[in-house]
């Protein structure tokens, strides 16, 4: 696969470079091949058609010159008419291109859900970098500012008046400021068929975009649903606000996924999604439930600074990359239950505000909890802290605030080495009253 796709581009590359070539200078490098081939053909005519004693007949070397004026001409043919096909092409697709994002920008409802359907149709058949330019259109249109209070009202006006001044003398005189504020009737409908027609072609699909880039940097999507598409470019959700549920379940980010200072109002699943590249979700807000069980994170995983203010489920999450949570807060249940973090694991400075759950949970590298604060109860029952094959890999506990709530790490898996550090292992007399496990340190099931 990796090889078709380089020879896919390398072919791609070479047309858009040869089209790029004047056509006088296209048709002087064929005739200059021309005579290349020529000179070649000549050679052959007098040294391998002749012989030692008898050089070769006239007839022959008559019959190559026109078998290579033939050729030449032929080429010079095949030049002109592949620029003239590629200019009728060139042409088609703008005039289709300008056609389908005409109709995108009409203020009647159907005509837009048509100019939908009309920018896929253009993509379809279209390919490489015509192909991007429509779907950076459909991705535009989610881009531009939207109410969506009048998403589906069928307003298209509201006009607000405003008393600016009042006449000194006469109280019953006002001077009024009407500020008119334009809305797309019925967008709702509109952009959720752009999400449809989306989705669809990064499901299995005849024309699939999957290895496109997409752009929906701040835009705003209502009950937005990806599942199980599948997308190998760079995919941008960054500041993008998600109203309703979102659904990337079973979605596949084979190129980078950036979902940065996106907010989600509704629930966000994220069940058996596949991470290839670096998934970004620093200073995300979620407000309700975030599912990322049996998530795959094979590159970097960022949430730092995150927000979840609903329940955050990581539960059989593999992290085979480095995973961070700095600065992350979790105001409800944060569940890491059966969780696999094989590299680097940060948690420092993040706050667990309602209970930590971390049973069975495995971490093959570095686990760094220092400074964290753990409000409500935190479980680590059955937790394998193994980085003994890992250079330099610790486990650290180091300042973590573990609050008055029960915090158990009851019968671990494996406990080093290293051995978790903790404040109090200079001392254990010290050891907060709330932290339950006796004796310590824990000692492994066997």
């Amino acid at each position: 696969m990796g090889i078709m796709l380089r020879t896919r581009t390398v072919l791609r590359r070479t047309r858009a470079a040869v089209g790029r070539i004047p056509l006088l200078v296209a048709v002087i490098l064929a005739v200059a091949g021309g005579l290349a081939i020529a000179a070649g053909a000549g050679w052959v005519a007098v040294v391998v058609l002749g012989t030692k004693d008898e050089p070769a007949a006239p007839l022959d070397i008559t019959k190559v010159a026109l078998v290579v004026a033939g050729g030449v001409g032929g080429a010079v043919a095949l030049v002109v008419a592949y620029r003239r096909q590629r200019d009728l092409e060139s042409a088609r697709f703008i005039e289709r291109f300008g056609a389908a994002a005409t109709q995108l920008g009409s203020p009647y409802t159907a005509v837009r859900i048509a100019g939908v359907y009309a920018m896929a149709v253009v993509a379809d058949e279209s390919a490489g970098d015509r192909r991007q330019q429509c779907i950076d259109v459909l991705c535009g249109y989610l881009r531009l500012p939207y109410d969506a209070a009048h998403g589906g009202s069928g307003r298209t006006k509201l006009v607000t008046k405003n008393v600016v001044q009042r006449d000194a003398v006469s109280r019953d005189v006002e001077v009024e400021q009407e500020e008119h504020t334009e809305y797309r009737q019925n967008d709702k409908v509109v952009r959720q068929t752009i999400v449809r027609v989306i989705a669809a072609h990064l499901r299995e699909h005849d024309n699939s975009w999957s290895t496109h880039d997409f752009d929906f940097t701040a835009a705003h999507l209502e009950e937005f649903d990806f599942r199980n598409v599948a997308l190998s470019g760079h995919t941008w959700f960054e500041s993008a606000t998600f109203s309703g549920p979102a659904n990337f379940s079973g979605a596949t980010f084979s190129g980078s996924a950036t979902f940065s200072e996106a907010t989600f109002s509704g629930t966000a699943w994220f069940v058996k999604a596949t991470f290839s590249g670096p998934a970004r979700f620093s200073g995300a807000t979620f407000s309700d439930t975030a599912d990322f069980d049996c998530a795959t994170f094979s590159g970097r995983a960022e949430f730092g600074g995150a927000t979840f203010s609903g329940s955050a489920e990581f539960g059989d999450a593999t992290f085979s990359g480095r995973a961070g949570f700095v600065w992350a807060t979790f105001s409800d249940t944060a569940d890491f239950d059966k969780a696999t973090l094989s590299d680097t694991a940060w948690f420092i400075e993040t706050t667990f505000s309602g209970p930590a759950r971390f049973v069975e949970t495995t971490f093959s590298g570095t686990a760094l909890f220092s400074e964290t604060t753990f409000s409500g109860p935190a479980t680590f029952d059955n937790v394998e802290f193994a980085a003994a094959g890992t250079t330099d890999a610790v486990v650290s506990f180091r300042h973590a605030d573990f609050g008055s709530s029960p915090v158990t790490f009851d019968q671990p898996r494996q406990w080093g080495p290293p051995a978790p550090i903790f404040d109090w292992d200079a001392d254990p007399s010290t050891k907060p009253a709330n932290i339950l496990t006796t004796p310590w340190p824990p000692t492994p099931v066997t």
